[in-house]
């Protein structure tokens, strides 16, 4: 079972569920009003006063609703799971605000979904990739082995394309080195890193788990096809 609320985040909503039900209700309000405008410091201030408490508390407890409803939101999340993991993060929470909450999560899952997906839009996509390994061959001051590195430059686009597009359709003045030197769209960028072979493992097995997660239902659920 996912994840879906960590030990921090936990402690500020447990503030909420010693509230009313209301209070409860009212903070999913002020989440949404979060989420489209940003945070309102007069409302948290005078909800702190009614609730005799700091700010600090009740934007804790506002983020926390919100980090919920994004997260819930990414992992679509059936009401089965929601209810057993909010249960089991949250043992003081009782069937009413696990319904409130719920309610407050499904009926604005579009609007994040939409918010999530727009803040999306200038993500860098990966093109290709280029390395090689560096490293001194023989060395008479140096007594200990040498680690080589391993140096990459990964080319990124804002733009998520074919990456054939630019051979199948090539531009007038596209051909020869001079060309592709001067070339460089505007969407493009490059990044140069460099690593050593261990960190360069841990990197594989890290890409290899998020492929092997990538083909869970809940993941598959998520991801909607696009229209190219």
């Amino acid at each position: 079972m996912a994840r879906l609320i960590r030990p921090e985040q936990a402690k500020q909503l447990r503030f909420l569920l010693d509230q009313p039900e209301e209070v409860l209700i009212e903070f999913c309000k002020l989440a949404i009003e979060y989420i489209n405008s940003g945070i309102n410091e007069k409302k948290c201030t005078i909800a702190a006063k009614k609730l005799s408490t700091t700010y600090e508390t009740v934007r804790g407890a506002l983020e926390a609703l919100v980090a919920l409803l994004i997260d819930s939101t990414k992992l679509a999340l059936s009401e089965r799971e929601f209810h057993t993991v909010v249960q089991a993060a949250l043992e003081a929470i009782n069937e009413k605000q696990t319904e409130i909450l719920w309610q407050f999560i499904t009926s604005k899952r579009t609007l994040v979904d939409n918010v999530l997906r727009a803040s999306c839009q200038d993500e860098l996509y990966f093109r290709d990739l280029e390395w090689r390994i560096e490293g001194r061959i023989a060395s008479r001051t140096i007594r200990s082995q040498a680690t080589p590195v391993i140096r990459m430059k990964f080319h990124l686009d804002t733009e998520c394309v074919s990456e054939y597009r630019d051979k199948l359709h090539p531009g007038p003045m596209d051909h020869g080195p001079e060309a592709e030197a001067t070339r460089q769209p505007p969407t493009r960028r490059e990044v140069l890193a460099e690593t050593d072979p261990a960190m360069l493992q841990h990197m594989i097995q890290v890409l290899e788990q998020a492929l092997l997660e990538a083909r869970t239902r809940r993941v598959r659920n998520y991801v909607k096809p696009t229209p190219s």
